[in-house]
């Protein structure tokens, strides 16, 4: 024999169900980004935008000079300056100039 739900029981749930699945992906979530951090910890420190750990290494020495207490470089971010770029542009142009043929 076979009861039937009441519209109110199916949406209790319904309801329940999709809150259980969202608690689930929310934990796995949580886990899946302490095993990130896990990670990266024990990884060795890759120097971001291209720099060396030579680079690195002075960064963080030159901060302890000033600062005299240790520290740790958490992110690096190079700043390309468009004024740099402005002057390349230029000793370009003075070159195409310098070498363009004209009449004689």
């Amino acid at each position: 024999m076979m009861t039937h739900m009441s519209p109110a029981m199916v949406a209790l749930v319904a309801f329940s169900l999709v809150f259980a699945s969202l608690g689930c992906l929310a934990v796995l979530l949580f886990v899946l980004r302490a095993l990130s951090v896990r990670s990266r910890k024990g990884a060795t420190a890759a120097a971001p935008d291209g720099l060396d750990p030579d680079t690195l290494a002075v960064i963080a020495a030159a901060a302890y000079a000033t600062l005299g207490a240790p520290i740790r470089i958490h992110r690096v971010h190079a700043h390309a300056d468009e004024a740099d770029e402005s002057w390349g542009q230029a000793g370009r142009m003075d070159i195409m100039v310098s070498h363009q043929v004209g009449p004689k």
